[in-house]
């Protein structure tokens, strides 16, 4: 049984002090080897793009896509038999292209869940900027689908578009406390909201109703 209260969305901390790298081959960096839907058979070269020269046990790129993690991370992923994920070799490079002796790995999720249903999400007043709307509270899967796997991404949607939101379960947002675990944020998707204006969400009746109810109780 899906239990949204435990599932959680892996993002960045947005800080300027850690090592962030560029893939400079995009070809290297598209968003389908992330989701292991294309693989790759060499070694990809993860050049210092921007931030301190402090490697972190996570690595975000420039790329957008690609997710970095340290041997480590690996290893406590297989000991505590985290599921729905998988790696491909890179190389840590120095701005200078010097090579780094430090072990990281590409992170490839393989798990999935069904691509976002707007329709589950509540209504709420939230800021963007400086002023208040109407906000969609949570984020939801199609069908309640989850193939059960601690990390896991959404399958692509009806039209065929694929997001790169990524997932995790409450044993991965354990683990990633216990060994402390640094350089990314973990949000319930229960509190997860986005500007209904701003991106253009298309609501059912009841939620439009709902936005009218706030909006006069203003």
């Amino acid at each position: 049984m899906l239990n949204y209260d435990k599932i959680y969305l892996i993002g960045e901390t947005h800080s300027n002090r850690p090592f962030r790298g560029v893939i400079e081959n995009y070809d290297l960096a598209k968003p389908e080897i992330s989701r292991g839907e294309k693989a790759v058979s060499e070694i990809v070269p993860v050049k210092h793009s921007m931030g301190g020269k402090t490697l972190y046990d996570i690595i975000w790129t420039t790329n957008a896509f690609p997710l970095i993690v340290s041997e480590r991370v690996v290893e406590l992923f297989k000991s505590n038999g985290i599921t729905g994920w998988e790696t491909y070799d890179v190389e840590i490079r120095s701005k200078k292209n010097e090579l780094i002796d430090q072990k990281y790995f590409g992170l490839i999720i393989t798990g999935r869940c069904g691509y976002r249903d707007y329709s589950k999400g509540s209504i709420i007043m939230d800021k963007i900027g400086i002023t208040t709307e109407p906000h969609l509270k949570g984020f939801y899967f199609k069908n309640d689908y989850w193939d059960g796997s601690d990390l896991f991404m959404c399958k692509p949607d009806e039209s065929g578009k694929s997001m790169m939101f990524r997932f995790c379960t409450q044993k991965v947002d354990d683990l990633i406390k216990k060994e402390k675990i640094k350089n990314l944020s973990l949000e319930k998707v229960t509190d997860i909201s986005m500007s209904i204006s701003l991106y253009n969400i298309e609501l059912t009746e009841e939620q439009k109703l709902e936005v009218e109810k706030l909006k006069a109780s203003r």
